[in-house]
């Protein structure tokens, strides 16, 4: 048990000792749509509450069966119901449980993202992950690169609500 509580310790602190977002940035982030499977992104985000590791508040988990199951069209909705970004998290390629939906999800984000591209966006909005059900940590830190790259895009160009 001891083990386990240092463990988390030093999580906490290397979660402190990534790089700082202002202020001004992080009180716009209100709503992060985060599409997790059923299976291993889930057990990730679980993995990660049963260790008491923190995260974003404005991160919003929704469940799916598969990521294969995310679309255009649920990505866009979630955008255009005020979310500042949309990620998905998936299980790690070989270890679908759905017959490769994670890849499919993946070409998916990629065409989107190309979309975002030529309609004149940040490609930041919309992002794809991949994890392990027992790894916490990944998924703490697809939570941290989804917080920075909507920062950035922010930084850059406003958020997605702001017709960047």
């Amino acid at each position: 048990m001891k083990l386990l509580q240092s463990q988390v310790e030093v999580l906490y602190v290397k979660m402190s000792e990534c790089k700082d977002i202002e202020p001004e940035i992080l009180e716009k982030m209100e709503d992060i749509v985060v599409f997790m499977c059923n299976e291993c992104g889930q057990g990730s985000a679980n993995t990660a509450g049963v260790a008491r590791m923190a995260y974003n508040p404005a991160i919003r988990i929704v469940r799916v069966q598969c990521t294969g199951q995310v679309g255009p069209i649920q990505i866009m909705d979630a955008l255009n119901n005020g979310a500042d970004a949309v990620a998905c998290v998936g299980c790690c390629l070989g270890a679908c449980h759905f017959f490769n939906g994670n890849i499919l999800s993946m070409h998916r984000i990629k065409l989107m993202k190309k979309l975002f591209k030529e309609l004149g966006y940040s490609d930041q909005f919309v992002n794809q992950y991949t994890s392990r059900a027992a790894e916490a940590e990944t998924a703490v830190g697809d939570f941290d690169d989804i917080v920075e790259r909507l920062a950035t895009a922010i930084r850059e160009e406003g958020t997605f609500k702001d017709g960047c």
